[in-house]
Parts: structure tokens; C-alpha cells; sequence
């Protein structure tokens, strides 16, 4: 069998040593390719077999245009990339998630994504507050805001579509401190779209990743500011059988291999998909300990086997790697 040649395209700063890495430890051949640069196209050269994607996370127009030429190598150059391409669509895109999760009747909080300022106003009468408000990209919960009240609604629909036009608006925005001084970041606007979701009462959020035919799960703790997301506070119980059921049977239905959903668990015992994404930010080589031992679940004769070892070398790369090259190994 001849040797495969693997291209990778990561965004700039993003685990492209870990990737590499990956890559060396399958004894595979990449080559690295500059979607920033204008001649990327032309580098993406016909002996590449497939495509490892490492896509942004921070800026809409990026995100927007890593999914449009991911889209295009998919399906004009026919070549597979991993994660896949609607693995990589509904990363970091809470509208698209939203249809996904709705379209396969998976458990969500409601969520409701207004295009215009009088739609808005309107519902703003209707709404059993507070609800949650959240930009359609942006991690850690540095794009999500409480709203409170009526008013609160309404300021922010005002900025999102413009007081007087929407050729006017301002968009809404987070902010960061420098030097105690917050700074609007304005680069990370949201404009012409507002997107609110019911508020879940929850005591605490659950990670649950599949890669391949590994399974993991832990808990992300509530922070100070009653957010799992972001508060990189961990708990390591083990997942029920009815969370590593909840994770297979959506990425099975969905045809997904590479995907991470993160899953409340209610004060009242429900679970609700609150976020899918094919990347995490992975700290440590293992994502899930039984007992104090790290390992993973395998899916074998219809049930969940726990398989001692570390398993997430290079932030889960090995085995996005492992599993992509077994995928390419069975086409031929």
C-alpha cells in the first residue's frame, strides 16, 4: 500500500505543533498548508490524500471562510478532510448547531435567532426572562450575557440591528480589561442577528467526546460567574450510561466520528445539548478518570468497555489522526 500524504490546515496559533506531532507518531506524511496565503488553492496538490482542519474560533469572517474552502475541497476537489465537513460546520456556529440539534430531535435548550429588530421587539413582551443571549462564535463563555429584563433586551436589540437603521449599527461586543480599563472588542461585534436561549437552571455541565470509537466524559464545574464554560473547573465523576448512550446514539444519527457534546444536567436530573464541537481546548493527555484512572470507553457489542491508559496525546490530535488514517486506509 503506498504511503499516504496528509495536508493540514490550521489557523495561525492554533495546535499546529501538536498536529505535526500527531503526524510523526503515525509515521504519516503532511504538508502544511497557508489558508492565509492567496496561492492556497495551489497547494493542495493532487498526491494529498485528505485534510486534518484546525479551524478558528474568535473572528465570524474567518470561520465563515475556512467553512466555504473546507466546503470547496470537499466537494469540487472530492478529498476527505477530518473532522468532517459538517463536523466543522456546526463548530463554533451556534446557529447552524441549533438546526442540527433540532432537525435530529436532540434535547436543547430553545433557542430562537431573530433577523430583525422589529421581530425582536415584539417577542421582547413575551419572554420569561431572564434568558440567555449568545453570539453565534466564541468560546470559554466570553460571548454570553444574562438578560435580566425587558429593557436589557431591548438595548441589546438596539445595538444588534441599529437604533435607526441597521446601516448604523454598532453591533454588540464583549469587553476586556487592560490595565483595569475595559476595552470594547469591537472585532468581535454581532450584528444583524440576535440569538436567545432559554435559561436552564443547571448544576453543572458535562463534556462528553467521541473520537473515532473512543469515549470519554467529565464535568465542568460552575465558575463564579455560574458558567461551566470557560471556568476550566473539572470534576471527574464517571458519565452514566445514559450520557455515553445520549453522546453515541446523536453522533451516530448525525454520521459524526470527531465530535464533542458538551450536555447540562439540570437541577431536577435532565440533560440538554448546550454545545457541539469537533475541537476543545485539551489540556491534559486523558479527558476522563474512573476511580481515579484515566482511560476511555470503547464501543464494543453494544455497550460501553472501560480501557485503561492515556489517550489524548497533542490535545486529542493522535486520535483524530489514528482515526482519520484508518478512514483513509479503508477507501483504498
Amino acid at each position: 500500500m503506498k504511503s499516504k500524504r496528509i495536508g493540514i490546515i490550521c489557523y495561525p496559533g492554533l495546535e499546529l505543533d501538536k498536529i505535526i506531532a500527531a503526524c510523526k507518531d503515525e509515521h504519516l506524511d503532511y504538508k502544511i498548508i497557508d489558508f492565509f496565503s492567496t496561492d492556497w488553492l495551489e497547494q493542495c496538490t493532487p498526491d494529498i490524500q485528505g485534510y486534518l482542519v484546525r479551524p478558528p474560533c474568535i473572528y465570524q469572517e474567518h470561520k465563515s471562510i475556512f467553512d466555504e474552502r473546507v466546503y470547496y475541497i470537499n466537494h469540487v476537489l472530492k478529498k476527505k478532510t477530518y473532522p468532517s465537513f459538517s463536523e466543522i460546520y456546526t463548530y463554533e456556529n451556534k446557529r447552524n448547531m441549533h438546526l442540527f440539534l433540532s432537525g435530529y430531535n436532540i434535547p436543547h435548550a430553545k433557542t430562537v435567532v431573530f433577523l430583525d429588530k422589529k421581530n425582536a421587539l415584539n417577542h421582547s413582551k413575551e419572554i420569561n426572562y431572564p434568558v440567555i443571549y449568545k453570539s453565534n462564535i466564541g468560546a470559554g463563555g466570553s460571548v454570553v450575557k444574562v438578560i435580566e429584563n425587558k429593557r436589557q433586551f431591548e438595548n441589546i436589540a438596539h445595538s444588534i440591528f441599529g437604533r435607526l437603521s441597521p446601516e448604523l449599527s454598532i453591533g454588540w461586543f464583549p469587553y476586556i480589561k487592560y490595565k483595569n480599563i475595559p476595552l470594547p472588542r469591537l472585532g468581535r461585534a454581532t450584528k444583524h442577528y440576535m440569538l436567545i436561549q432559554e435559561f436552564l437552571k443547571i448544576k453543572w455541565e458535562w463534556r462528553m467526546i467521541r473520537i473515532g470509537n473512543s469515549y470519554f466524559g467529565h464535568q465542568k464545574l460552575l465558575g463564579d460567574n455560574g458558567f461551566a464554560s470557560g471556568s476550566e473547573l473539572v470534576g471527574w465523576e464517571m458519565p452514566s450510561n445514559e450520557l455515553l448512550a445520549l453522546l453515541h446514539n446523536t453522533t451516530e444519527n448525525m454520521n459524526m466520528r470527531c465530535m464533542v457534546l458538551d450536555i447540562f444536567e439540570t437541577e431536577n436530573g435532565e440533560y440538554f445539548v448546550n454545545e457541539m464541537q469537533s475541537i476543545i481546548g485539551a489540556y491534559r493527555p486523558y479527558q476522563m478518570k474512573v476511580n481515579g484512572v484515566p482511560g476511555r470507553y470503547i464501543y464494543k457489542d453494544n455497550s460501553f468497555v472501560f480501557e485503561e491508559g492515556i489517550h489524548c496525546q497533542n490535545a486529542c490530535w493522535n486520535l483524530r489522526v489514528k482515526d482519520f488514517s484508518d478512514i483513509l486506509d479503508a477507501e483504498g
